[in-house]
């Protein structure tokens, strides 16, 4: 704008210089000389002093969003409500660019903050904070080919990464397959009152393959698919392929990835036993666009290729945990703000705290008084919520509530059964809103 402005004032001066000094056609035709070589030195000394992104070759795009939730709970024992950040679509803001370097090439790079506000999936019984900070959820550059694909270096996305998350019905801020993410921290309440030394963040999760420090290749798009492979630091590993299609009434969309694991205990990589474990895992989601109905699965398999020695001292390899969602969805128009899109969801988890965790000698779940081990445990939830679109705020306000249970198989040191202490269900209502800019 300030050289713009700059060069139109200039101009301005030495157009009337021009036309004062020789009022004749010919004359006034004549703009070289000294004039506009005065006008060019002026907008190099403007451009010299103007502030400005780092150069003109590379684009700067800001983005992001704010995320905050009321998050209602019940334990059976226990009831509150909390101001959270939601862990669904959390705060964060991104700057990306790139830039062409051929018709063919081009390359740029991705640097996304991410928000730790008191994190709905961080809250719990005994802890109204659930975190303030700022972290780095991904720092890379990438070159890209038309005909060759997609080279990436730095924090990036794994090619599992969202690949459980395909889900067409525009409901995710409210619900989706990471059900961990609200309310994950919260204790099981036993039927004694006592909370367990187990929270509900242990029984779920989607196996989702989040960020690395890695290289990553993704294919250009052929017939609606695209290939992904990432290797990371650790020996983590994995390949993905995606497909999309539009057409006939129908939007499809399905993924399905394949992890190797053999070393690391990275937080964000989910191994913190440091086993070596395969995953397969996939969604796919269908959208009838005339009627607006939907329909998402996603599921998992983990299998562990490493003993462990237990607290009791016996090695074991830990079950193979697995997992199967779905989510019935309606998307409509009902008001001139956007669409709404209604939704009811059910998962089930088994086996993920033996894996998880291999917490052994919990006497707390039994009511017998000897030491115990979990041999086994399901979770179950279903939920049902609603999401509305405010389009001209690029806006969702939602509403979503859950419906948790769970059990276990306990026994003894001789592995003889035991029974189990009863277990509260749990119920979560989130609502609020997210604004996108």
């Amino acid at each position: 704008m300030k050289n713009t402005f700059g060069a139109c004032v200039l101009l301005g001066a030495c157009l009337g210089f021009t036309a004062l000094a020789a009022p004749t056609a010919a004359g006034a035709a004549d703009l070289g000389g000294s004039c506009c070589a005065d006008l060019e030195e002026r907008i190099a000394e403007l451009e010299a002093t103007t502030a400005r992104k780092g150069n003109r070759k590379v684009s700067l795009t800001v983005a992001g969003q704010v995320n905050k939730a009321f998050l209602g709970w019940d334990d059976g024992f226990e009831d509150n409500v909390y101001v959270v950040g939601n862990k669904n679509d959390q705060t964060n803001m991104s700057f990306t660019g790139e830039a062409e370097i051929t018709s063919e090439w081009r390359a740029g790079y991705d640097i996304t903050i991410r928000y730790v506000d008191n994190l709905s999936d961080l809250v719990s019984q005994d802890n109204v904070n659930g975190g303030s900070d700022l972290f780095i959820w991904q720092n890379h550059w990438w070159v890209e080919s038309k005909t060759l694909g997609k080279f990436s270096l730095g924090r990036a996305s794994r090619a599992s990464d969202t690949v459980p998350e395909t889900d067409l019905s525009e409901t995710g801020v409210a619900a989706y397959v990471g059900v961990q993410d609200i309310g994950g921290a919260f204790n099981l309440r036993l039927s004694n009152g006592a909370l367990a030394p187990v929270v509900w963040g242990d029984l779920y999760n989607h196996f989702n393959g989040d960020t690395a420090d890695l290289v990553r290749y993704d294919s250009p798009e052929y017939h609606g698919f695209i290939a992904s492979a990432t290797w990371g630091d650790d020996d983590v590993w994995d390949v993905a392929i995606r497909y999309a299609h539009e057409g006939g009434g129908l939007n499809f969309g399905a993924a399905i990835a394949y992890t190797e694991l053999t070393d690391g205990t990275d937080p964000l990589i989910g191994n913190p036993l440091g086993l070596a474990q395969s995953t397969v895992l996939g969604s796919a989601s269908l959208l009838h666009t005339g009627t607006g109905l939907n329909i998402t699965f996603a599921g998992g398999h983990r299998t562990y290729d490493q003993a462990i020695v237990d607290v009791d001292g016996v090695t074991r390899t830990p079950k193979d945990p697995h997992y199967v969602y779905t989510k019935l969805g309606w998307l409509t128009k009902l008001n001139a703000l956007g669409p709404t899109g209604f939704y009811g969801e059910y998962g089930w988890f088994k086996d993920f705290i033996c894996a998880t965790d291999n917490v052994d000698l919990l006497d707390a779940l039994n009511a017998t008084g000897t030491a115990t081990r979990i041999a086994g445990n399901e979770a179950d939830v279903w939920g049902l919520g609603v999401v509305q679109q405010v389009e001209a705020a690029n806006m969702q306000i939602y509403l979503g509530y859950r419906h948790h249970t769970a059990s276990f198989d306990l026994v003894d040191g001789a592995g003889a059964s035991v029974a189990a202490r009863g277990i509260e269900a749990f119920d979560t209502v989130i609502a609020g809103s997210k604004i996108a800019f």
